[in-house]
């Protein structure tokens, strides 16, 4: 299985994770801002958007490096929302020499004793038939309840969800990980990392966050000031510009030009 990827602009490579339900279109905020100086490259994974799970077992950093390989990318910037984030992670150990600098926003740790409310009963409305039950309960956890105040945030999430198939809560796709205790081997990484959490996001991901930064040498944690669990989409002009001042230290690319 090759993971559905697009790439837009040229420059050094930066690659956008989404969150769990979602797909690349999370990034379009930062697709038209990075596009301008760097490749921008979103990234569907297994069993969402346009990358459907056909039973593949090799794990996502595996297949996510063979969709950068397919477009010629050797190196990259790495980006991941939540469950990205994880993702984002699982990467980093498994490759390690092709990650250039590492952004974990509002990342869920895997492993971490921080389970979402909502994700119980998901799984039994799916299994049971109801998809479209489960995905409305899902927009009720707690991790979305700034989203909810942002209109044109909200309906491009809902919009997103819709077209989520329920795949891991009825079993039929499966996210696979070469890594399934990450915590005890953050030290490893080693390129420069930023982790970002909204101010609004909830205690369970602000500890994660702790964790991450706490556990990866150099690491920097940045707070984003009225931005909850998607800080990218809910408040995409300071995500935008804290990446960018992140990457313009870490060596990531250039500053954009000045109008």
């Amino acid at each position: 299985m090759t993971l559905h990827a697009a790439a837009v602009g040229a420059g050094p490579a930066i690659t956008f994770l989404h969150g769990f339900g979602l797909h690349g279109g999370t990034w379009a905020a930062q697709v038209a801002e990075f596009s301008r100086t760097h490749r921008a490259i979103t990234i569907d994974l297994p069993g969402f958007g346009r990358s459907p799970d056909a039973g593949d077992m090799r794990p996502m950093p595996d297949l996510i490096a063979r969709a950068l390989d397919a477009r010629g990318v050797r190196e990259t910037a790495l980006v991941g929302l939540s469950l990205g984030g994880a993702v984002a992670t699982d990467f980093a150990l498994a490759h390690a020499a092709r990650v250039t600098a590492l952004v974990l926003a509002d990342a869920l740790l895997l492993g971490y004793p921080a389970p979402l409310e909502t994700w119980d009963t998901c799984v039994a409305l799916a299994r049971a038939g109801d998809c479209a039950g489960a995905r409305e309960h899902w927009l009720t956890d707690e991790v979305f309840a700034k989203a909810r105040l942002r209109p044109a945030v909200w309906a491009a999430i809902r919009a997103m969800l819709d077209a989520y198939d329920c795949g891991h809560w009825t079993g039929a796709a499966a996210l696979r990980w070469a890594t399934t205790r990450p915590r005890e081997r953050l030290s490893e990484i080693r390129v420069p990392t930023l982790v970002l959490v909204g101010e609004h996001d909830t205690p369970a991901f602000h500890a994660m966050a702790d964790v991450y930064a706490a556990g990866i040498t150099g690491a920097r944690k940045v707070v984003l000031p009225a931005a909850g669990h998607v800080s990218c989409m809910e408040e995409p002009a300071a995500f935008n510009e804290a990446l960018r001042g992140f990457l313009a230290s870490a060596g990531g690319g250039p500053r954009p030009p000045r109008s």
